[in-house]
């Protein structure tokens, strides 16, 4: 889907019919009967997604043939009517990485009402982008590594209301009441593999699990266990794995930290004390595990201050500097920090730092589910994308997604989608636009070169927050989830050439 954008006169030229310069080739003909060519479907200059532009289409002020070679590069290429006469789709198959002329002589494109009647020379310079396929720096291969994820959500992450001491903890027993009422198994994790994940997200809430009496915000030696008995079910199932800090938010504050010296001084203290077990716990476990400093820090969702985005940095540097310090596997493991909220606007903004690392291992963890709307807001809105009313829906994912590929994935710095779904719909139209805005978003994802981890809050039933796919206990589909998911990993590992953002597109729900 190419941009269409008029083209300048000056640069299209007229026909030669009437003129005296082409009179050898054009006759004495009609000079009010000029072939003019009225647009281009791709603009001067522009660059574009090689697997993406298929066809560049002509369009002129009266009906047309082709009948002499169109030319790219110097090589002729097939060119043709399409549904309209008045427009020439000239097919191409362009690689990444590359400069391109297009290049219609003089005579090649004549009027059918007559032969003698033709278009000018016209010619078109572009470039197809460096594309994550085809560039290799640790920010593509990685991307490989991660491939299609998961998430354990609402359950590691649970905690209870209540004051700070002990009353936010869920009280762990063998029937193990997180808010996914689940008591993940060794075949969750095998499941998931066989399904085709490679990696899995593991969001820990650990502040109610921290001794807050004895100085050192101890993390209890059992609950401490019981996550690192899952995190090496997924090592043996063959996952990656990445292990954060969740819903420790309630006491991360950076808005009372950004005016407050002394809350920020306290903060950064439990910071460190609790990085520095969870990172001792781990240190010797090998490239597979991957640990990501927060998930969603968040005061105000209409927006963070400049302290909070400056408090976001330094408490990442924190994280960073204490996760190496413990050494082992840490000192060179690949460590996640987010944007503020894990939002991707706030990523691309200049008052986001990338911490300093010895070990230049760092990746950009952000999360997505626009439209909110469609993805997770109660009611939700039944229909999303290829929709005249909704035109810029695709659009808008590609952009916010290429844009994360420009500033982080081109130069070398990886990042993934630590978050990204959307809520089980409760009508036939709605289930049908969810698929197709699952598989599009996964593809978007493929083609800007972003490894992915679907939210699974293991919820069975339809509406807003419903992201159920595997059972979190034994891994099994829940909701007949099979084929979207196999779907999901296709879009967002399948190598086809012919597997397009358009050929997604075309497949889509009609509304």
């Amino acid at each position: 889907m190419s941009l269409a954008c008029l083209l300048s006169m000056t640069c299209l030229g007229l026909s030669s019919c009437g003129s005296d310069d082409n009179e050898d080739a054009g006759g004495d003909v009609n000079g009010d009967n000029k072939v003019i060519m009225r647009s281009c479907s791709l603009e001067e200059g522009a660059e574009v997604n090689a697997k993406e532009l298929t066809v560049i289409t002509l369009s002129y002020n009266t009906k047309v043939t082709v009948v002499g070679d169109i030319t790219l590069n110097g090589q002729a290429v097939e060119a043709g009517n399409g549904d309209l006469k008045m427009k020439v789709d000239v097919n191409v198959k362009l690689e990444d990485g590359t400069s391109y002329e297009l290049h219609v002589p003089a005579g090649a494109i004549v009027s059918d009402e007559d032969k003698n009647c033709f278009a000018p020379e016209f010619k078109l310079t572009f470039k197809t982008k460096e594309t994550p396929q085809s560039l290799d720096n640790d920010a593509t291969r990685l991307t490989k590594t991660l491939g299609w994820g998961w998430n354990l959500g609402n359950h590691f992450d649970s905690y209870d209301g209540g004051n700070e001491k002990d009353n936010y903890r869920i009280t762990w027993s063998k029937d193990c009441p997180y808010w996914d009422n689940a008591n993940p198994t060794e075949s969750l994790y095998k499941n998931l593999a066989k399904a085709g994940a490679k990696t899995v997200r593991m969001p820990v809430t650990w502040g109610p699990y921290e001794d807050m009496t004895d100085g050192n915000y101890t993390i209890d030696a059992n609950y401490m266990a019981v996550v690192k008995q899952n995190v090496l079910w997924a090592k043996e199932a063959g996952l990656n794995v990445i292990l954060n800090t969740h819903h420790d938010e309630y006491w991360q504050d950076a808005y009372t930290a950004s005016s407050n010296p002394s809350v920020n001084t306290e903060t950064k203290a439990r910071l460190a004390a609790t990085w520095t077990q969870i990172a001792e716990a781990f240190k010797d476990e090998g490239d597979f595990l991957i640990l990501e400093a927060f998930n969603e820090l968040n005061h105000n969702w209409a927006g963070p201050t400049s302290g909070e985005l400056r408090i976001q940095n330094e408490w990442n540097q924190l994280v960073v500097d204490v996760i190496r310090a413990t050494g082992g596997e840490n000192a060179t493991r690949w460590i996640a920090v987010p944007s503020y909220q894990a939002n991707i606007g706030y990523a691309l903004k200049a008052d986001f730092k990338v911490p300093t690392d010895a070990a230049n291992k760092i990746i950009v963890a952000v999360h997505n589910y626009d439209p909110y709307n469609f993805t997770l807001a109660n009611p939700l809105t039944e229909a999303w994308g290829h929709n005249a009313n909704s035109i810029n829906d695709e659009k808008n994912i590609e952009k916010t997604l290429n844009q994360l590929y420009d500033n982080f994935i081109s130069k070398g710095i990886p990042c993934y989608l630590g978050e990204y779904g959307c809520s089980a719909h409760t009508t036939a139209l709605g289930q049908q636009c969810r698929e197709y805005y699952l598989e599009y978003f996964c593809r978007a994802a493929y083609f800007a070169g972003l490894s992915m981890m679907l939210w699974d809050n293991n919820v069975a039933t339809t509406g807003s927050e419903s992201h159920g796919y595997f059972n979190h206990k034994d891994g099994s589909f829940v909701n007949n989830c099979g084929d979207l998911v196999s779907t999901m990993v296709k879009a967002a590992t399948s190598d086809d050439p012919n597997y397009t953002l358009q050929s997604i597109y075309e497949k889509a729900p009609k509304k």
